[in-house]
């Protein structure tokens, strides 16, 4: 989280709160460039229970722009108070798949064993050698940058192209229909808006409008609408709503509901899913992107790319699919009754800087004083209920952990 670059003299402590800290003085040493740096972001490190309530920052460090050789050293030292100290098990480390983050990953190479594809999605535990910790490229971001892959292709920035077996996909075949879905009196796309269609540079952070544009029923309105142009840009959308909901079972009986079974949490290690993401998703991006090598005619590397997704979106979405898949198995196997997958992400994180910046009023900013004093408060309070303004908001029920009352404490008697 990004925080204002200011020095706040701690009357308390007697320090200067600002400067970039790794929480050791040997890592500070090791890891930092210069000593005596102001910081200008914030890392936090949320612990949150996949079969409990529990939701807690563990710890915070404030950092520059912090690189993966930094961040190491301070996973494990959390790994090894959660593993050590607390006597709990640590399943699965999440991010949102910024470029840090991703190198982090690619440092575990070695203790990475039985690899199955090209990317790396787990390593030993070293403090639990028997375990393994999987890593997950957060879900909703990768629906995000998938969307903005098609929103740039042929549109937007133009910085794509995307091409898949003959067919091209372009976010102007939603557009189109859209517009023509707005001519008529009974509409077909009850959720789109304007807002899903001309994207600002606030509107790409909102998870739902990134959703809500690669749907099923989108997908559904393109396959139709007549025009074979489309389906290229159908079977993408489709793709992506059914990779979302099998990574976003959240609730026992939603899927009743919506008379969806993709959103049912997982009760057996060979659910039908497992396959689906593996045999169907995975197998999908695969020849996808070899029909793009594979293009007859003279195109370089570079616009051979742009027929593709981003390589950095690529990398996430085949993280996510096997870290999904064996670390629910892995759960199943431990006794778990039932598994949802939503808690592999980290929207409590985000709503948690929410309530960070939410504590400033109009100054939405903190410092490092003032978010390490946010933060007591947050954990007393035991506030982490969605922020109703943020891009993630609406997952959990809105209320407080617990009711904090203003009541004056009772005095203690005075001796007669």
């Amino acid at each position: 989280m990004k925080i204002p670059s200011d020095l706040v003299f701690d009357k308390n402590s007697g320090d200067l709160v600002g400067f970039m800290d790794l929480g050791d003085p040997m890592t500070n040493f090791a890891c930092l460039d210069e000593k005596d740096t102001i910081a200008t972001h914030a890392l936090a490190f949320l612990v949150r229970g996949l079969c409990t309530d529990v939701k807690h920052i563990i710890a915070y460090f404030f950092t520059g722009n912090v690189t993966s050789y930094q961040l190491m050293p301070i996973f494990w030292k959390v790994v090894s108070i959660l593993e050590l100290s607390l006597d709990l098990w640590v399943v699965g480390l999440v991010n949102d798949g910024a470029s840090p983050n991703r190198k982090l990953f690619n440092l575990h190479d070695k203790l990475a064993v039985d690899q199955k594809c090209d990317v790396v999605y787990k390593t030993i535990n070293v403090f639990a050698p028997s375990r393994f910790i999987f890593f997950f490229a957060d879900i909703p971001h990768l629906m995000k940058t998938a969307r903005n892959c098609l929103y740039n292709s042929g549109s937007g920035s133009h910085s794509r192209l995307m091409w898949n077996d003959g067919q091209y996909l372009l976010f102007r075949h939603i557009a189109d229909i859209f517009y023509r879905d707005q001519a008529v009196v009974l509409h077909v796309l009850l959720k789109l808006t304007l807002e899903h269609i001309v994207l600002t540079s606030f509107s790409k952070m909102k998870v739902k409008l990134a959703t809500q544009v690669l749907s099923r029923s989108v997908a559904l309105a393109l396959e139709e609408s007549g025009n074979s142009e489309v389906l290229g840009t159908a079977e993408f959308c489709r793709m992506m709503n059914d990779f979302f909901d099998c990574t976003n079972v959240r609730s026992l009986c939603e899927h009743e509901r919506k008379r969806n079974d993709l959103i049912k949490p997982y009760t057996a290690v060979d659910d039908d899913r497992f396959d689906w993401l593996h045999d169907v998703f995975l197998k999908y991006l695969e020849n996808w992107k070899r029909s793009t090598l594979e293009r007859a005619g003279q195109y370089s590397a570079d616009d051979r790319g742009k027929m593709f997704l981003s390589s950095q979106t690529h990398e996430g979405l085949q993280i996510a699919v096997h870290s999904c898949v064996e670390a629910i198995q892995f759960l199943l196997q431990q006794g778990f009754q039932y598994v949802l997958s939503e808690r592999f992400m980290q929207n409590v994180l985000e709503d948690y800087f929410g309530h960070q910046r939410a504590k400033g009023g109009r100054a939405d900013d903190p410092s490092a004083y003032e978010f390490g004093y946010n933060d007591l408060t947050i954990a007393a309070q035991r506030d982490i209920a969605p922020v109703v303004r943020g891009n993630v908001g609406g997952r959990y029920k809105k209320k407080k952990w617990y009711t904090v009352s203003d009541e004056p404490v009772e005095k203690r008697k005075k001796n007669k």
